[in-house]
């Protein structure tokens, strides 16, 4: 666990630009920092009505992953100047995805006997998820994670184009955890996978 906590300083360190403003907590990077296409994982526990929308509008070529523990419907939307090149959502319950025209979709599942990870909060194993086993069965199943943002309950998460996040996070049930990575100007290593 020390050795996690001081590579997790250690990337904070070389890859935050600054810190965003206290209503995002999350990291900054300009576009085009974090390589030529980033992955960025939306973790929830839940969604109020059994819905989230990820709202991207950071330029550039992106693969987002989605996990929720309970059920959930994920909308992905794109601004004018992003690319999707995938949506994959995994979880406990059901997930399903509405993403732009174009975008390679896969959504996997536990009670549909699939791989599944599900993840909410940075480092932690809570509530039947384990963030860390999320993040590894991203790297394997799709690309090195570039960012992670997640809470118990939300149903909108909104990426800037620094890359700071917003979400309607649930306050009585926490607060929004981030992390950025892998930003240092370079695609990581391997390339894309993509499924």
């Amino acid at each position: 666990m020390k050795a996690l906590t001081a590579l997790l300083l250690a990337t904070l360190v070389g890859c935050a630009a600054d810190d965003a403003s206290s209503t995002s907590q999350s990291l900054t990077q300009v576009p085009g920092a974090c390589g030529s296409i980033e992955t960025h994982v939306f973790g929830i526990y839940e969604a109020p009505s059994g819905d989230a929308t990820v709202t991207i509008y950071r330029p550039g070529k992106h693969a987002i992953v989605l996990s929720a523990h309970e059920a959930t419907h994920w909308q992905v939307k794109a601004a004018a100047g992003v690319e999707i090149e995938a949506v994959y959502a995994t979880g406990i319950g059901k997930q399903t995805i509405s993403a732009p025209a174009g975008a390679h979709v896969l959504a996997e599942s536990q009670v549909e006997g699939g791989p599944y990870a599900c993840g909410f909060a940075w480092g932690e194993r809570d509530s039947g998820c384990d963030t860390d086993q999320l993040i590894k069965l991203v790297d394997k199943r799709v690309h090195p994670v570039t960012s992670f943002h997640g809470c118990y309950e939300a149903a909108s998460f909104k990426v800037g184009d620094d890359l700071a996040v917003t979400s309607d996070c649930n306050p009585a049930m926490g607060v929004q955890n981030d992390f950025v990575e892998n930003c240092d100007g370079e695609d990581s290593c391997g390339g894309p996978i993509l499924f």
